[in-house]
């Protein structure tokens, strides 16, 4: 897949990534990373990327619950080689608070990568394209049963933004949640379900079975035969993504070296070989560019998830 910015909000990320390449710092000490339980296979991307590359002398991983109460005492720490990850799952875990005073307690380093989201459909399915699950959206949300991973999810919060951008009331979709994609695949393959959504990476394998109505990219996908949802009505990007965030009351020369760590990352080799491996793309996007991007992602999922629901079981 091709590297594409899914949304841009200036020059500076541009002008931050060009003027930290060209800087040789590294971070020698180790880095502890909190990332959501379980950990994914974006976690172990970073930890081999950065040690083979040698920004830092060692990761430790340890994986915890991404709630309010984690989010808050990491934001407090003063420590510099405290790292937490980043990506949908904190913003839904702020959600029930106030989500942008929460994430902006941090110091957000940058979007390093993530994976685009598909709507997919069973070859036995009504919904022979994305026309056609668009216009029973918009004339009877209820009527869709859809399947997807966690409630407040990624899945989840697409399916939301996707009704929005259609004009359908999301507040009466049905959305049934699994814990896995595998546990989607199998419920639409065996009939229970007429659509569902997944992450790229992982429904790649099931492509040939599976009929995809529509992708969450700026742009089509190479090899998927599908619209993007930009193009069919919705008129939205969307990502599973993953980025870095550190405590917010650094020093400003350790706040300089992180960023030089993620600019030499996205620099290197080893890690986009990394992510071209595991089917991640890289999005980039640094300093105050993500900031500014993470509080807009924020207000889009707070909005989304009211509709759905999902805040009042995080309240």
């Amino acid at each position: 897949m091709r590297r594409r910015e899914f949304l841009v909000l200036g020059a500076g990320a541009v002008a931050l990534a060009a003027g930290c390449a060209h800087r040789k710092d590294r971070v020698a000490s180790p880095i502890s990373l909190i990332v959501p339980a379980p950990a994914d296979s974006f976690a172990s991307t970073f930890k081999g990327a950065v040690e083979k590359r040698r920004l830092v002398s060692s990761v430790t991983i340890g994986p915890q619950s991404m709630d309010l109460t984690t989010i808050a005492r990491f934001a407090g720490s003063r420590r510099p080689d405290l790292l937490m990850l980043a990506g949908p799952g904190m913003v839904t875990a702020a959600a029930g608070s106030d989500a942008t005073a929460l994430l902006a307690s941090t110091t957000p380093l940058a979007r390093l990568a993530g994976d685009w989201l598909l709507i997919v459909a069973p070859r036995h399915s009504r919904f022979r394209d994305f026309q056609v699950l668009a216009a029973t959206l918009i004339r009877d949300p209820a009527s869709v049963r859809l399947a997807g991973r966690s409630a407040g999810g990624p899945d989840h919060v697409l399916y939301g933004l996707t009704a929005r951008g259609l004009g359908a009331d999301a507040r009466l979709l049905r959305y049934s949640a699994f814990p896995d994609t595998a546990n989607v695949i199998t419920a639409l393959l065996d009939g229970r379900f007429m659509a569902g959504i997944g992450g790229y990476r992982d429904l790649i394998p099931h492509l040939g079975k599976l009929r995809v109505l529509a992708v969450s990219a700026p742009e089509r996908v190479r090899g998927v035969d599908a619209p993007t949802l930009m193009e069919s009505g919705a008129s939205l990007t969307y990502a599973d993504w993953r980025g870095l965030v550190a405590p917010g009351a650094l020093r400003e020369e350790d706040r300089s070296r992180l960023y030089d760590l993620c600019a030499n990352l996205d620099g290197s080799a080893a890690w986009h070989a990394g992510c071209e491996r595991e089917h991640w793309t890289p999005m980039y996007l640094a300093g105050g560019d993500f900031a500014r991007w993470l509080s807009i992602e924020a207000q889009r999922a707070h909005e989304v998830l009211a509709d759905l629901g999902v805040l009042r079981g995080l309240d």
